[in-house]
């Protein structure tokens, strides 16, 4: 599965709300919630911590679908704690 594709269906997995501010909490479960739609597992234990390595900023720029380097790392991330990479 190629990169770009791999941000893509990160960011359309996170229906994020921006106003607000960034909830983590919420990020992680509405990600799982999102890839449960799709038929798909996500690890919440595996999304906290690749959250944690990220800032609000960063987080709010994927759920916006800013694309740069950070944001297709963070969603990459994202992806490798569902299933659908075979994770």
């Amino acid at each position: 599965m190629n990169k770009t594709f791999t941000a893509f269906l990160a960011v359309g997995a996170l229906g994020l709300a921006a106003c607000g501010g960034v909830d983590r909490d919420g990020t992680r479960d509405q990600f799982i919630s999102d890839m449960e739609e799709l038929g798909n597992t996500a690890d919440g234990d595996c999304i906290d911590k690749v959250l944690a390595d990220y800032s609000d900023d960063d987080i709010e720029a994927l759920s916006d679908g800013t694309e740069n380097a950070t944001t297709q790392a963070l969603a990459e991330e994202l992806i490798a704690c569902t299933d659908l990479l075979g994770g």
